[in-house]
């Protein structure tokens, strides 16, 4: 641990400069994720982000992964640039080990166990909630590296339509359209957005390989999406929610193996559609009693639509390559108002389905949770604790808990503990897929489980934050693939061979200095396989960034730096990312109160880097080089 504290030291010199200075920013920010109640994020005692609508505007043409990648703990793989399959590792976790909400539902692949967060545009996007930890507690499987929750624009009072255009580097263009409006009984909101992009090449072109060549051309993308909403107050107590999403993207992508299927001629394609619909009845019961009803559904539709399919399908039935997974979901909460604190219990349904044209041994989950909860904020002591149990159709059935502790030192400092578990549902790929004799389902794997234990210390005042969080977190029954020799035929090359431990530290703060405010975060972690002493792929030992704003009347200029250090792309730690270190410059200018203006460089000083690669050489997934974006919003 000395080699993850020490380089963090230097980190927290820098974010407590002035920790002290005096200004008048004042903060009111309401947190649900961490609880699954509206929390003050100063009573949170998990390691936890919100990331406003501000930050959101400001990020202008990025994506919601590139957001993402600038908060503290989250790594980033992208398979080369806008729409390709971009994965998150939260606290060295992999990345079918946390869980993607959109307003509450969950949306994922269950044949991958991915959630494709590259068609989630961040126009469509209101606030986002992130909680580093475990949470199965919370929300059942897969939530031993946390949870993200994305919240889509909702209505408001007032009839407040806007308009947005962007156009930049890679001829990508954009378009965002909405209407946001009610009253103080009703409330609406539908909006809509477009994206466009040429692309570039998403391998990096290599003249060794000559599989590589036939890849480089440009992969473009296009995204459509569209959220809605409805908030009805039926009377002083009781309220009724209507909500939808939509995106479909269309995607250009290279294949390593492109040179053994030459009638292709590098024009893989793909299509994605996302869904969800939700309706949600909340209830004051009593003055004591409040309850929550909510029913939804998402799907998550992959479509291959390579050249030679001539793009003549007429339904699903028809089409080669077809992954669709339908989530239905349900959930009963109650919230209990006792005399010292407040109970929680919850029973939350899901269930699974896949209809694919590949082969599985089973198409079909359902997973039941029961949960309670305690909360306990008394004085200067800060109680929360959560007790789960699952029971799942495919595999025995799971306990988890989580307890945390915080203490108020004085009105701006904070010390806290906390320990959880948590556990992982295996996917279906790597339980029931029968269709490739290399990597055949193992239907006799169990879930994996993780215990996870950190202590935090955080300052907060009107103008700054500052928190550091150590922890550790040890993964049994780690699921690996392993094949020796490529043996065809095996139902136990996915296996529960292996456990792993991570252990970091974070830091992160921000600080006004006057018109200045400087913003930014550094995890130090070791995440390896204890078996074999190696490191988990995609793991840098140390990542963060930096973020100097500056603001003065009509201006909001700034500098972003975005580093790592090196990580391996395999298990055996034999093929090495560099390094890299990213330079992004933002402008934004207010016109008036409706009309601002925004102005993005990416990757200032055009350096060449890859956040992910396959095989053991020649292909390295390409990322943007320097990027110019404008965009322009129009709020009526």
């Amino acid at each position: 641990m000395k080699k993850i504290i020490l380089p963090s030291l230097l980190m927290t010199q820098l974010l407590t400069v002035n920790v002290f200075a005096d200004t008048p920013l004042k903060t009111t920010d309401i947190f649900v994720t961490a609880t699954r109640t509206p929390t003050p994020i100063k009573n949170v005692i998990a390691d936890v982000t919100l990331i406003s609508e501000d930050e959101i505007k400001r990020a202008g043409a990025a994506s919601l992964q590139e957001l993402l990648q600038k908060q503290p703990g989250i790594e980033i793989a992208n398979l080369g640039g806008a729409g390709k399959v971009s994965t998150i590792g939260i606290r060295g976790t992999s990345s079918t080990h946390s869980v993607i909400l959109v307003d509450g539902i969950r949306l994922s692949a269950a044949t991958t166990g991915f959630t494709a967060i590259e068609h989630i545009p961040l126009s469509q996007i209101e606030k986002i909630e992130i909680v580093r930890g475990p949470a199965s507690s919370l929300y059942g499987q897969d939530a031993i590296g946390g949870v993200i929750q994305i919240f889509t624009k909702k209505g408001l009072n007032g009839f407040k339509p806007y308009v947005g255009i962007g156009y930049g580097s890679y001829n990508t263009s954009n378009f965002q359209s909405g209407i946001r409006g009610g009253n103080d009984q009703t409330s609406y909101a539908i909006n809509f957005s477009t994206i466009n992009s040429d692309g570039f090449s998403a391998f990096v072109p290599n003249s060794a390989n000559s599989s590589n060549s036939i890849n480089l051309d440009k992969d473009g993308y296009k995204n459509y999406s569209l959220s809605s909403s409805l908030n009805h107050k039926i009377n002083q107590d009781y309220e009724i929610d209507l909500q939808y999403f939509s995106s479909k993207g269309k995607n250009q992508f290279d294949n390593r193996y492109a040179s053994s299927s030459p009638s292709f001629h590098g024009n893989y394609r793909n299509e994605i559609k996302l869904e969800t619909y939700a309706m949600n009845l909340r209830g004051q019961i009593n003055k004591s009693w409040q309850s929550n009803i909510k029913l939804s559904q998402s799907t998550d539709k992959y479509l291959d639509l390579q050249k030679n399919n001539k793009d003549t399908y007429v339904d699903e039935d028809g089409v080669t390559d077809l992954y669709k997974t339908t989530q239905d979901q349900f959930s009963w909460q109650n919230n209990f108002t006792l005399p010292k604190g407040s109970i929680n219990l919850i029973y939350d349904l899901l269930n699974q389905r896949i209809k694919t044209t590949d082969l599985y041994e089973k198409t079909q989950r359902t997973n039941h949770g029961f949960m309670v909860g305690y909360n306990l904020l008394e004085n200067n002591h800060n109680f929360q604790s959560t007790l789960r149990k699952d029971f799942n159709s495919a595999y025995e059935d799971a306990i988890t808990g989580n307890i945390g502790y915080a203490y108020a030192l004085n009105s701006n400092w904070t010390v806290s503990s906390s320990y959880g578990t948590a556990f992982v549902s295996p996917s279906f790929n790597y339980l029931y897929s029968l269709a490739d004799s290399y990597a055949l389902g193992n239907p006799n794997l169990k879930p994996e489980k993780s215990k996870n234990i950190e202590a935090s210390a955080r300052y907060r005042d009107d103008s700054s934050t500052l928190s550091l969080t150590i922890f550790q977190n040890k993964i049994d029954d780690f699921i690996i693939y392993s094949n020796p020799g490529f043996i065809t035929g095996s139902r136990t090359t996915t296996q529960n061979l292996n456990k792993a431990e991570i252990q970091g530290l974070t830091i992160s703060g921000d600080q006004f200095l006057g018109h200045f405010q400087i913003k930014g975060s550094i995890t130090t972690q070791s995440a390896k396989n204890e078996d074999t002493d190696l490191y988990l792929p995609r793991r840098a030992k140390t990542f963060g960034n930096i973020n100097l704003n500056y603001y003065i009347g009509y201006w909001n200029v700034g500098i972003e730096e975005i580093f790592s250090n090196s990580r391996f792309d395999d298990k055996a730690n034999t093929v090495k990312l560099s390094g890299y270190s990213i330079t992004n410059m933002v402008a934004d200018y207010k016109f008036n109160e409706n009309l601002n203006l925004n102005f993005r460089l990416n990757n200032v000083f055009d350096k060449d880097y890859s956040l992910a690669a396959e095989g053991a050489s020649g292909f390295r997934y390409q990322t943007p080089g320097r990027s110019l974006f404008a965009n322009l919003r129009y709020d009526f």
